[in-house]
């Protein structure tokens, strides 16, 4: 009988993992790793998704508008945590109006809005779409980078974009 309760119990434990992943978006905890919380591995495979820039150069307090979008159409997009940095070093701030419906803006560390997070997401769509401003004085190179979640159980870590000018 205890051996039985116990596979049983093994079972259920399993099959909760997935269930541990954020639904409303990415902790803080996320922000440096870009690693969600999400008690299984990343995918080691090459991400099935682009980070597209609207923009290769853009002079310092622009924006550039970024589109993550799957390479087909089951490649749905159930969770995301973007940055632009330069170097591993976060920068500018993300613009997103309050009603969409896919992301929302997270505050890592003291620096306000400076990377999106997906909201819950109930029918996963393929590609999102939001806006990325250049802080005033930045005369560098920047990427965005983003962790893209299939599922809760399928996921890329920092996955990049082209590199963007800023100056």
């Amino acid at each position: 009988m205890a051996y039985r309760f116990a596979c049983v119990l093994l079972t259920v434990a399993l099959c909760a993992v997935p269930a541990l992943s954020f639904s409303a978006g990415a902790p803080n905890g996320a922000c440096g790793d870009m690693i969600p919380q999400h008690h299984t591995d990343p995918q080691k495979s090459a991400a099935p998704y682009q980070i597209i820039l609207s923009k290769k150069q853009i002079k310092a307090g622009e924006g550039v508008t970024i589109t993550v979008q799957g390479n087909s159409a089951k490649d749905t997009i159930k969770g995301l945590l973007c940055q632009t940095r330069v170097g591993e070093t976060p920068v500018g701030a993300f613009d997103v109006p309050p009603n969409n419906n896919y992301i929302q803006k997270l505050d890592c560390g003291n620096s306000k809005a400076s990377a999106i997070t997906h909201k819950k997401i109930e029918n996963p769509p393929n590609a999102i779409t939001f806006n990325w401003i250049a802080p005033k004085g930045l005369s560098e190179q920047a990427r965005v980078y983003c962790t893209i979640a299939l599922n809760g159980g399928v996921f890329w870590v920092k996955h990049s974009s082209d590199f963007l000018k800023v100056n």
